[in-house]
């Protein structure tokens, strides 16, 4: 499965209580894999510090943890 289908996942559980996510904190290798993806789908680089993913702003391309 690609990350970018298991941050989506992630995403779903959190959310599925009501809650809302309003950020996401990714890891430096996970973002490293999303710039891949993202390149992968689109055909271009969009850069090593990603805005938005799925509609919420990426807080952090360090983080210790998902």
């Amino acid at each position: 499965m690609s990350l970018l289908k298991e941050i989506k996942k992630e995403l779903d559980a959190f959310e599925a209580d009501g809650s809302h996510c309003m950020g996401i904190n990714l890891t430096r290798s996970m973002a490293a894999e999303v710039r891949k993806e993202l390149h992968y789908l689109y055909g271009r680089d969009l850069g090593e510090n990603p805005t938005l993913l799925f509609g919420r702003e990426v807080l952090s391309i360090d983080a210790p943890e998902l």
